[in-house]
């Protein structure tokens, strides 16, 4: 008996002929997360599930815990890799369950390699008679106090008893660029979190009033890059000075339409940076209502303004499903921190809730769009790395 990490893959085992695409990106992010800490040569396996072999050393939980983190696996399992036998399952259950507590027990197999002979069903009743026998349990084949879980495949078996829930979704990496537009509230982190678990590689942009807000912001961002970093391992965050370009907008435009032209400006410099990126879209957290700029019209009028598709993973969500997601990635003790808004600088007291995409760009004639582009030249870009430490550069665009 040997122990071992047994990964499950997500929705990965149900491509085509591309699928070996998506298990060699998903190794790789296995292999990342666990660099300094176990040995590459140590992960092994393909169709449907990936296998670490541990050592007398190795911190299994902590292993188990970045894993689960690792976009394309279901679930993480603690076992034992065992030899193809009904006498080997049943010594490893044994000395798995030896320290427990339990009243009932239930044995689930699956036999993907059918070079060994025995039918799932009948090594479920051989170990189940054993374990009740052993332990003096009886079985229970709905709500057992424990299960052992069996794996018969490629020449080995795997048993093991708990099973950890994986972050699913498609491996980091397979689906391109995004650059999200990011604040330091709770939606945009989530709606990050939600595009990179399909698969995208998020490039964040956050948009700062300073002199006339604190630094505040600026400084949760990078807390909430740096805690989303550990699902996609590397990021890259542009820091882009706007106080300048909302001077301009309050000096020569209509008071309600503040907010839709900050926002139009934002997406014509992230698209700037999504062409620097190779980026295939933007990211926003804007949900459908939530606020004056985010009903229907105005998101109509503020994406006139792009090339870029935006997408918005939480335009059908409640704050409250946000605010829940937040708590699960991390970011919600972040995000509930004071800040100062970039969009609130400057506000007008009375938004325009439902604009005309013909008076936004008649107003918009008062102003030089490149020249407000141009105001944001000076920006910062930092690198964050998992488990590596930050880096600073700095970026004229």
């Amino acid at each position: 008996m040997k122990p071992a990490l047994i990964l499950h893959h997500h929705e990965i085992t149900l491509k085509g002929d591309n699928r070996k695409f998506f298990e060699r990106q998903l190794m790789k992010n296995v292999r990342t997360v666990l660099a300094g800490f176990i040995p590459s040569a140590r992960v092994s396996g393909g169709y449907g599930r990936f296998v670490i072999d541990l050592e007398v050393g190795d911190a299994a939980d902590e292993a188990a815990q970045r894993l689960s983190r690792v976009f394309g696996i279901a679930n993480v399992c603690s076992g034992l890799r065992v030899s193809q036998s009904v006498e080997a399952f049943c010594e490893a259950a044994t000395f798995l369950l030896e320290e427990r507590k339990f009243s009932t027990i239930k044995v689930q197999t699956r036999r993907p390699d059918k070079n060994f002979e025995i039918r799932s069903m009948e090594v479920n009743a051989s170990v189940g008679e054993y374990l009740c026998r052993h332990f003096g349990v009886r079985a229970n084949l709905s709500q057992p106090d424990e299960t052992v879980y069996i794996e018969i495949a490629s020449g080995s078996a795997y048993v093991y008893t708990s099973r950890l829930k994986g972050a699913g979704g498609l491996p980091s990496g397979v689906s391109g660029r995004v650059v999200v537009l990011l604040s330091a509230g709770f939606d945009s982190p989530v709606a990050a979190y939600l595009i990179m678990k399909r698969g995208a590689t998020a490039v964040f942009v956050h948009f700062h009033s300073m002199p006339y807000t604190t630094v505040q912001s600026v400084n949760q961002v990078k807390s909430i890059v740096d805690a989303l970093t550990k699902f996609q391992y590397k990021s890259r965050l542009y820091i882009v000075p706007f106080a300048a370009v909302q001077n301009e907008i309050v000096l020569r435009c209509p008071q309600k339409l503040r907010v839709i032209m900050y926002r139009r400006m934002m997406i014509r410099v992230a698209e700037v940076i999504a062409a620097k990126e190779k980026a295939e879209a933007l990211v926003t957290g804007e949900a459908v209502g939530q606020v004056a700029s985010q009903t229907l019209r105005n998101i109509r009028v503020i994406d006139s303004a792009a090339s870029l598709p935006i997408l918005r993973p939480l335009s059908g969500t409640d704050k409250e499903e946000t605010m829940e997601l937040a708590r699960r990635i991390g970011t919600y003790d972040i995000s509930r921190e004071p800040y100062d808004d970039c969009c609130s600088f400057l506000a007008p007291r009375k938004p325009e809730t439902w604009a005309r995409a013909e008076e936004v760009e008649d107003a918009e004639k008062r102003v030089d769009i490149q020249a407000l582009i141009k105001m944001t030249d000076l920006m910062s870009v930092e690198t964050f790395s998992y488990p590596k430490i930050s880096e600073t550069s700095e970026l004229n665009t």
